[in-house]
Parts: C-alpha cells; sequence; structure tokens
C-alpha cells in the first residue's frame, strides 16, 4: 500500500507557486497623481519624476511600496496654478524638493470579497503622516497586468493652506503601476 501511494504522488502534478515579483518604478510604468478643488477650479497635478520600488507576492498579494515623487515635476493646467502649487503655502518644493510614500498591502475578505489596502506613510513638506489607499489590481487572464490606488486626505494635516479658504482642504492622490 505503501508502494501505491508513493507512486500515485509521483504522478500528482506539482503546483506552481508565482514567484513574487520585484518592480523598479520610474515614469515609464507609474503614474502619481493629485487632484484638488478650488472655488474656480479643479487642480489635477501629474508628476513626471518618479522613482522607487515594489515587491509583490502575487500568492499572498501581500506587497511593499516605496515611492518618491519629485516636487518640482509637477505639472498642472496652467503656469499659474503651478506657481500656487509649487509655493511655500502648498507643496513648498524650494525647502521639499521630494515627496515620499512607503507603504504595505494588507489583503482582508469584505463581504465575500477580496479588499486590499495600502497602508502606510506619506512624507510630504517634511512632515510624515499615516496615509491607507484602497488598491484595485487589474489583471488580464491570470496575469496581474496594473496595480492602481487612491486615497483622499487633507492637506492641513501636513501644513498645507487652503489659501484663504479657496482651496478644498480634501485632495486626492491616485497612483498606477504597470506591470509588465
Amino acid at each position: 500500500m505503501k508502494h501505491l501511494l508513493f507512486v500515485l504522488l509521483l504522478f500528482v502534478p506539482v503546483l506552481a507557486h508565482a514567484a513574487p515579483q520585484n518592480v523598479i518604478l520610474s515614469a515609464g510604468n507609474t503614474t502619481s497623481r493629485l487632484h484638488a478643488k478650488t472655488l474656480f477650479t479643479p487642480v489635477d497635478g501629474t508628476f513626471e519624476k518618479v522613482v522607487g520600488d515594489l515587491s509583490y507576492d502575487p500568492e499572498t498579494q501581500v506587497c511593499h511600496v516605496d515611492l518618491r515623487m519629485e516636487v518640482n515635476s509637477l505639472k498642472v493646467g496652467s503656469a499659474l496654478l503651478r506657481t500656487a502649487m509649487l509655493s511655500g503655502l502648498m507643496l513648498d518644493s524650494d525647502d521639499h524638493p521630494s515627496m515620499r510614500f512607503a507603504g504595505d498591502c494588507q489583503p482582508k475578505i469584505t463581504n465575500n470579497k477580496l479588499e486590499t489596502l495600502l497602508v502606510g506613510k506619506l512624507t510630504m513638506r517634511g512632515q510624515t503622516h499615516p496615509l491607507t489607499f484602497k488598491v484595485r489590481m487589474h489583471f488580464s487572464r491570470n496575469t496581474l497586468t496594473e496595480i492602481s490606488s487612491s486615497a483622499t486626505f487633507d492637506q492641513r494635516q501636513w501644513g498645507m493652506s487652503t489659501m484663504l479658504g479657496t482651496v478644498q482642504p480634501l485632495v486626492q492622490a491616485e497612483t498606477s503601476i504597470m506591470l509588465k
């Protein structure tokens, strides 16, 4: 009987486990955006210079992200808005030339659905505070092709001005990472 069990085990296919992925993040595969509202117009900005890394285990859906954005690379709709965004009242690019988010994915089941949160800390204007992103995983067949995330934060927590109430305090951050 032991020999039969051994022979049967030889013919059972071994399940292949997906290897953890390590991805270097750059402007070529990563988009980082900020969305804010003023009394006059929405402000949509994209960082053109981003660097970092992502480690991701597709089997457990656990990840670690470390992403840095060069503040002066923020592109917005007009020169006037850009000047205001980079000023000492807002992002203060002269004294704080970069922003950084570092965090870890935390998958959980909610209402019988997988929900993943990216829990970490955002450093902006020399201050670091907790920030949690909701994560969406995009697949093509069984291959993960994109990880996108979004979070809303109160910019006042990082010392940014609402410019006498003309800028709404809540800002939405979005990041999209394309995987090969």
